[in-house]
């Protein structure tokens, strides 16, 4: 890559096969209609992901790009290193540290300023890295809290007569056959509306419909009259306003569409509705932006959340009956410049466990990772990014060894939503996970399943579990096996406790399936070939054209790619001697003939099952 360091990123691109030469053409011409960077312009015209960008921005610039997104919890300790004000202003922030040498994700990591005075301030070697300042201010405002100039004060002003009417508060929240609303507050404490206080309570539970606790004399009787018509949350979907029309409209093309996830965000101009299928988010037709506000306080009225604050972010659950279909989702609000985005994410009651044969494991990973499944202790990391599929491999392997003579137990936080019949399911806070674990280690439990290794308590309980003989299955925040083993690391585990006790882990990521309905192959062309080797003079590949079955996307449906390290004595002596990675994938690939997680993808793809495309993004 140093020869490319002074070229174009639009030409790095085409020397390396990421893009054609046409595609680049393309590019250039909508650059000059729009005035767009070339990069930005590649982004959106879908022929490269975000993430080969800033790679390929680290290459021109000499430094190494992080991934932020891929950046398990950082420490407070660490964040304390550096004011804060300082990482605002020049949008930065820690996110490593090993021995005395600090790795930092700037937006400008050639500013050898900064870098010096991060220098004098920790007494650290300090380790550059390229990250996009929208990265950056996501992660300093998630550890760090948001400052009230970034909570959309301004959009309080933009409510219009329209937007006031369409949201109409509903009166009452009468639950009516096939539709159950519950409420899950987001974080501490939100601001109540305005109310009444309740009065004491006369038995162990309060009602749920308090009384003023103050008794003033009974006013006089009204006059008879017809009653009002209840606004039930059920009712007031039914009525026909034109924010009601539209959400039936968008949650029953939604659901049909097999879509997990709903985003509607204001933007400065209009309101922006997406969708997300098949792990993509794809843009759809926007309603009038009057209508924002409208549907906005409709959904918090429905989900039981707050419609009076504005700027604290809150989560809720939802189960409402539209157009026949019974949906149950997750409600989720966050402030923005422009007002709250809104994201609904869909729970299908459907959801069922898929048999590990049918997950997407070569037949040799399949193999081997039964075997391990076998061990009666131990630990099993089950390692990749959010929205990986890891909750799914995760229950797929339960069910493989969930049998009447093993007695499972589970310890989930409120995100999973598989119900296994035979396992002992509770659900507790992340938090208390450690605690958890160590109270079921003591209850005659063979296997423990932990959906996230939260942090340093997790991991110790779960070592201890191990030590006392039992088989402990956790998902992990990581890109690839090593990265999981040195995250526990990070947390303060021993590496030689980490490496004993680990029996295997397992990486993986999704691609989406070519639609079998339009799917087609064609001659890769020459920067492809050359991308891939050059071993042969053609090489045949698949794509979906676009169909109905497919709403025009070529792909229907997602499987896994997995890279598997069983801990062998070998890889376990070379991990402990510091040996580099790619030894240790070849002693991997030379004792167990498993193949990484590139590989697998790069399978897939000549095999037909998923695109080029895909296995470039691995």
């Amino acid at each position: 890559m140093s020869k490319q360091k002074n070229m174009l990123i639009g030409e790095m691109l085409v020397e390396e096969g990421i893009i054609t030469k046409e595609q680049l053409k393309d590019a250039l011409e909508d650059q000059k209609r729009t005035g767009e960077k070339i990069g930005q312009v590649l982004i959106r015209m879908g022929y490269i992901s975000k993430e080969i960008l800033w790679t390929f921005l680290g290459y021109q610039m000499g430094v190494p790009y992080i991934n932020l997104d891929e950046i398990p919890d950082i420490k407070q300790d660490m964040l304390r290193l550096l004011p804060e004000q300082l990482m605002r202003s020049e949008k930065l922030i820690p996110v490593n540290k090993q021995g005395k040498v600090l790795t930092v994700a700037m937006t400008d990591p050639l500013n050898f300023l900064v870098v010096d005075d991060l220098k004098a301030t920790t007494r650290c070697e300090v380790d550059a890295r390229l990250s996009p300042e929208e990265d950056i201010v996501k992660m300093i405002n998630k550890y760090l809290g948001f400052k009230e100039a970034d909570t959309g004060e301004i959009a309080k002003s933009r409510v219009d007569a329209l937007d006031d009417i369409l949201a109409a508060p509903i009166k009452s929240r009468q639950e009516e056959p096939g539709l159950t609303i519950t409420r899950s507050p987001y974080g501490g404490d939100v601001k109540k509306r305005e109310e009444p206080p309740p009065p004491p309570p006369a038995y162990s539970e309060p009602a749920p419909r308090a009384e003023p606790a103050y008794a003033p004399p009974p006013p006089p009787p009204p006059p008879v009259r017809e009653p009002e018509p209840q606004h039930t949350a059920q009712a007031v979907m039914a009525q026909d306003t034109p924010v009601n029309t539209f959400l039936t409209t968008l949650l029953a093309e939604a659901y049909d569409s097999n879509a997990t996830d709903i985003h509607v965000e204001p933007l400065s101009d209009k309101c922006r509705i997406r969708k997300r299928l098949d792990g993509t988010l794809y843009e759809l037709e926007s309603p009038p932006k009057t209508l924002y506000n409208g549907m906005l306080n409709k959904i918090k009225e429905l989900a039981q959340m707050n419609t009076a604050e504005k700027n604290t972010p809150q989560e809720s659950k939802l189960k409402i009956r539209v157009s026949g279909r019974e949906i149950n989702m997750s409600v989720y609000t966050f402030p923005t410049l422009f007002g709250e985005k809104i994201v609904l994410r869909i729970v299908r009651a459907e959801n069922t466990i898929i048999l590990l044969a049918n997950t997407g494991m070569e037949e040799s990973v399949l193999e081997a990772y039964k075997k391990v499944l076998k061990q009666p202790h131990g630990l099993i990391l089950i390692a990749g990014p959010t929205n990986s599929g890891k909750a799914t491999t995760m229950y797929s392997s339960l069910n493989e060894i969930n049998t009447p003579a093993v007695n499972i137990f589970s310890v989930e936080d409120t995100s999973v939503n598989y119900l296994l019949p035979g396992i002992n399911q509770t659900k507790v806070s992340r938090k208390s996970f450690g605690q958890a674990i160590r109270m079921l280690g003591e209850q005659d439990c063979d296997v423990l399943a932990v959906s996230d290794m939260a942090g340093k308590e997790t991991a110790e309980a779960a070592f201890d579990t191990i030590a006392g003989g039992h088989l402990v299955i956790s998902n992990i925040r990581a890109g690839d096996p090593f990265q999981a083993l040195q995250t526990i690391i990070n947390f303060g585990i021993e590496p030689y406790v980490v490496y004993s006790n680990t029996s295997a882990v397992l990486a993986q990521r999704l691609v989406r399936k070519i639609c079998g309905k339009c799917r087609q192959q064609y001659e890769a062309p020459d920067d492809i070939v050359k991308m891939l080797g050059g071993a042969a003079n053609k090489v045949t590949l698949y794509k979906g054209a676009g169909c109905d079955a497919c709403s025009r996307t070529g792909y229907s449906g997602r499987t896994a790619v997995y890279e598997l390290i069983p801990m062998s004595e070998k890889i376990r002596e070379m991990l402990l001697a510091g040996d580099s990675l790619k030894k240790i994938r070849d002693e991997n690939k030379k004792s167990a003939g498993l193949s990484t997680l590139k590989e697998s993808a790069l399978m897939k793809a000549i095999q037909g099952t998923t695109t080029i495309e895909e296995y470039m993004k691995i």
